[in-house]
């Protein structure tokens, strides 16, 4: 039973990369074009100020674009980018919680608050939180399949069938998560590239192989 809990129960880890102190706008581009983020927090979340980073695919390190302080909960970045690419927020100097994005140029507006998070003005960032929604899809999912499993075992009403049953179930639940995001990481775009940061080691050995 403790091998069957443990199968379903494996999920969450983070990816750690290093961070270069230097300026966006330092980085020699083919054809910068200018960006504007800005972030509105929640009344709830108290951040005094914020760092924008990117990340440098050729070196997997972070780059610092920017540092802001909040006016009246809001943030504010500007400066200028070649190409989408994935980045983060991070509040007052907390490397525990940092707030993932695509940026691109354009206006992006970002609200977070402590239960979700939207970005308007953005393309790239309208398909990450597709895949985000349909990942918590999955996850919840996965969740009611435990929660069903915990109570029967704790009532001490749990069958053989029923075990297996659930089991079973939970394994194609996370098949199919393991496949959504190896076929979306595979398109090599920004998107994937942020989702292969933040995800890629939730992966089995047999869906890492299949990445490119």
């Amino acid at each position: 039973m403790m091998k069957n809990i443990l199968l379903i129960t494996g999920f969450l880890t983070a990816l750690c990369i290093t961070i270069i102190m230097t300026g966006c706008d330092k980085q020699p581009t083919s054809s910068p074009m200018a960006y504007t983020v800005t972030c509105m927090l929640d009344n709830e979340l108290q951040h005094d100020s914020a760092t924008l980073l990117v990340l440098e695919e050729d070196y997997n390190k972070l780059r610092v674009c920017g540092t802001a302080h909040a006016q009246d909960h809001v943030f504010t970045f500007k400066g200028q980018i070649d190409h989408p690419r994935v980045a983060l927020i991070r509040w007052d100097n907390d490397s525990s919680s940092p707030f993932h994005f695509v940026l691109e140029p354009g206006h992006i507006n970002i609200h977070i608050d402590k239960k979700s998070w939207r970005v308007n003005g953005s393309p790239e960032n309208r398909d990450y939180q597709q895949f985000i929604h349909h990942r918590n899809d999955i996850m919840n999912a996965r969740l009611a399949v435990w929660q069903e499993y915990l109570k029967a075992a704790t009532n001490a009403t749990l069958k053989q069938e029923d075990e297996q049953r659930m089991v079973r179930q939970d394994s194609l639940l996370n098949d199919s998560l393991q496949r959504f995001t190896v076929e979306r990481i595979n398109r090599g775009d920004a998107v994937g590239r942020l989702i292969r940061e933040r995800y890629a080691d939730q992966l089995d050995q047999e869906h890492l192989r299949q990445l490119r």
